[in-house]
């Protein structure tokens, strides 16, 4: 299938580096530097599909803006639905930084609109997993997608602030991923460990007393804290 590009950012350079190892030919790209109208018509004209990678806030603005076309339009945002008779395919992955190697290979990509069939020879043909979702649990969606990436980011940057090492990095990823292997091998009160898990309040108290010059920090830590001592055991 042809690909037309509108974007330059993450996720185009993701569907573009994965079209390009599955040899589909992509029409061309457009970003925001360019002259809108007659790239659009251009794309309009030669493709297939036409993917809409833009933020979601331009993403409306700028599939309206798109000339009459046979080509199917969706786009990539997990927070927004389908345009133009069109769907979205969100890829459940934190991608990678434009110029740094990109695959969808192995990615769930959340499908909701029409041309179901389409999105799913898409995900065959990339070796991606596929999955539905209605046009209103996208925001629900959207937002455990959140929890699941650009957080847990944000919460390693903070235990790296709190724990103090130089060159610890590896180490502090090393540990985030111990925990995300016990979160996948138990759906019980197992996939915890720490003194939340074993109701020390002792211990959870001196890390607040800690935190007190960072209230901000002590409130994320009092909630998380909160969720894991309401876990059935």
């Amino acid at each position: 299938m042809k690909l037309g590009i509108i974007g330059s950012g993450r996720a185009a350079w993701a569907f573009a580096s994965t079209w390009k190892r599955i040899g589909w030919p992509i029409t061309g790209t457009a970003s925001r530097g360019d002259k809108w109208n007659r790239t659009t018509e251009e794309l309009a004209a030669t493709s297939d599909l036409i993917l809409v990678a833009v933020s979601d806030r331009a993403i409306e603005e700028v599939a309206a803006a798109i000339p009459e076309t046979n080509a199917t339009i969706f786009h990539s945002s997990g927070a927004l639905p389908a345009l133009r008779g069109g769907f979205s395919l969100h890829p459940l992955k934190s991608l990678p930084p434009v110029g740094e190697p990109s695959d969808l290979e192995g990615t769930l990509l959340v499908f909701e609109g029409a041309h179901r069939h389409v999105a799913e020879e898409i995900a065959r043909k990339a070796g991606a997993r596929f999955a539905e979702i209605s046009a209103d649990a996208k925001t629900r969606y959207h937002a455990g997608a959140v929890f699941g990436s650009n957080y847990v980011a944000a919460l390693l940057d903070i235990a790296e602030e709190l724990i103090g090492i130089e060159g610890a990095r590896e180490d502090i990823a090393a540990l985030a991923r111990s925990a995300i292997d016990n979160w996948l091998a138990h759906t019980d009160a197992r996939r915890f460990t720490g003194p939340a898990a074993r109701g020390e309040s002792k211990v959870m108290q001196s890390h607040l007393d800690a935190l007190h010059d960072q209230p901000e920090l002590a409130e994320i830590y009092r909630l998380l804290a909160a969720r894991i001592l309401a876990t059935p055991k």
